[in-house]
């Protein structure tokens, strides 16, 4: 329950995400062949109303096929303004591995254990507002590639991991 200035302002300290919006790390993306338009992504509401378990939905992301997922959440007053991206993340196609069951592992295993901190906060403050978008695509490399490049070109906040080097020890260095 908010009290006071001091319980919101702590409340929105504690929602608080930064974006990097940079148009020359964007231009760097160059994929002229793969059309990653959201329109394209499968999306669904990755928990249940009360943010305490997997939404029915998740059931329905593809167990035959590897991919891309973005977290992100979606505040309802500007419906398709307000959607914010958070996370992005892969999953290869393998006998012990695929879309459905990577995608459960966020909720199930590093909530429980704090052992991703920010996939922790993400759950905790933003879980009944988080949704999950995927993207299947065939080809175990290009998986890699594009989540890299992805990652690379608009830096999401909940991304620890920046594969490459010279953005990420800029991101380091100045605290991004």
């Amino acid at each position: 329950m908010i009290n006071s200035a001091f319980d919101l302002g702590e409340e929105l300290n504690n929602r608080t995400v930064r974006y990097i919006l940079h148009l020359p790390l964007w231009n760097g993306f160059n994929y002229p062949n793969i059309n990653l338009d959201f329109s394209n992504w499968i999306s669904i509401k990755y928990l249940n109303n009360t943010g305490t378990a997997l939404n029915t939905l998740v059931s329905s992301v593809p167990n035959n096929s590897g991919g891309l997922y973005i977290f992100y959440i979606k505040c309802p007053i500007i419906g398709g303004l307000t959607e914010y991206p958070l996370y992005i993340g892969r999953a290869q196609l393998s006998s012990s591995q695929n879309l459905r069951k990577r995608v459960k592992e966020y909720f199930q295993h590093y909530l429980m254990n704090d052992e991703r901190p920010k996939i922790t906060r993400m759950i905790k403050y933003w879980g009944s507002e988080l949704y999950l978008a995927y993207y299947p695509v065939a080809s175990n490399q290009n998986i890699i590639n594009l989540e890299a490049d992805i990652i690379n070109s608009t830096l999401f906040a909940m991304n620890d991991q920046i594969p490459d080097q010279i953005i990420s020890q800029a991101v380091k260095a100045f605290s991004l």
